[in-house]
């Protein structure tokens, strides 16, 4: 709810696709910045509290959105502001909330657990987006940055109740933050594998995940269906996700491979081509239903296989370098496809940086023939 509002609010204070593509990148720039400090953390502090911490905090941010939205003094360099202390927040909790999982499931089900993480976020795309576009036509945007704000409190309730601890005892607590960054850094450095998948992740984050900043333009300028057809776009986005995150936990429980992590960029990769190019309603909702099973494919894949592949001690570390790569860059797609589609237009944007992924995929498979092997079983 809170993105799809925010996203609205800024289309309607600016009208410029720039200022979307700027609003996300200050939502996502923090990711850039602390992601490798937030990894350290994670395998030094208590993960219940860190991710209680900064729940509240993200909590409070959205708490002010609302306000300075309900009196109508909002401004667009507010939302900025208030959008790049939210990702802050969310920046120093993901690698956290990424590490919990190996800590409180059976390495057997890993997959599985990875795969229903996602199914469970990709439901709220289904209903806090449509629940959204509703509120939105009834002209009460405030609603959703009350209901974020209000949601936000009750996980760090929750959080604070469960049994979560440090994600690895064997973590160097006694060391400096520096030298436990610089032997995470060093580590994927050594371990070729893990280099490749991490440093792969960056490219659907550069061309693919853009297509979020650029949806308000698709519904109100292209597809003409406002605010409650942005809803069904986003609630289209959240079935196909749903869908294939219950898969990969159905039908490959210890986690996928890296055959589907590469099918699962490539067919994203056609989903956003068609979603870019179409003009139809019906196609474009099924064109991102195929893009949202496919994301998850490829990133419950690659989350697993780094879960499994990676020594306990460093895990927080390598998947803090692994959300740098997948999510770091976003800005940079962001500010990218904002730009592209204000000198050429949002379906050009999205075309080519599906088009862009392909390419890079297929130099990828035929350099790195080991990816197309690699399986979970052989940690």
């Amino acid at each position: 709810m809170q993105a799809t509002a925010q996203g609205w609010l800024v289309l309607s204070l600016t009208d410029s696709n720039i200022a979307l593509g700027a609003t996300s990148a200050a939502a996502t720039a923090p990711i850039l910045l602390f992601s490798i400090l937030a990894g350290v953390l994670a395998d030094r502090v208590d993960l219940r509290r860190l991710l209680a911490a900064s729940q509240l905090a993200a909590a409070g941010v959205a708490a002010v959105l609302a306000i300075l939205t309900m009196t109508g003094v909002v401004a667009f360099w507010h939302v900025l502001v208030l959008a790049f202390l939210a990702g802050s927040a969310g920046a120093l909790a993901t690698p956290a909330f990424q590490a919990v999982v190996s800590t409180i499931v059976d390495r057997s089900a890993i997959g599985s657990a990875i795969a229903l993480n996602s199914a469970q976020f990709n439901l709220s795309r289904v209903l806090g987006p449509t629940v959204a576009g509703f509120a939105i036509a009834a002209g009460s945007l405030v609603l959703a940055f009350w209901a974020n704000a209000i949601g936000l409190v009750i996980v760090a309730i929750l959080i604070l109740i469960l049994p979560i601890g440090r994600a690895s005892s064997a973590a160097r607590v006694e060391a400096s933050i520096w030298a436990n960054l610089i032997d995470g850094v060093r580590y994927v450095r050594a371990e070729r594998t893990i280099a490749i998948l991490v440093l792969l992740a960056a490219i659907p984050a550069l061309f693919i995940l853009n297509y979020l900043v650029l949806m308000p333009v698709f519904a109100r300028d292209i597809l003409r269906i406002g605010a409650p057809g942005l809803g069904l776009l986003n609630a289209s986005l959240g079935v196909g996700a749903l869908s294939g995150a219950l898969l990969v936990a159905i039908l490959r429980p210890s986690g996928g491979s890296g055959r589907l992590m590469m099918i699962g960029m490539g067919s994203a990769s056609v989903g956003l081509i068609v979603f870019g190019l179409s003009t139809w309603l019906p196609l474009s909702c099924v064109a991102l239903a195929a893009l949202g099973a496919s994301q998850v494919a490829y990133y419950a894949t690659t989350n697993t296989l780094i879960q499994v592949l990676v020594s306990p001690r460093l895990r927080g570390r390598v998947l803090s370098l692994y959300i740098l790569t997948s999510l770091g860059v976003i800005p940079f797609g962001n500010l990218l496809a904002g730009a592209i589609a204000e000198r050429f237009g949002p379906s050009l944007a999205l075309a080519g940086g599906g088009t862009a992924t392909l390419v890079i995929l297929v130099i990828v498979a035929i350099n790195f023939p080991v990816l197309r092997g690699l399986r979970p079983e052989q940690a």
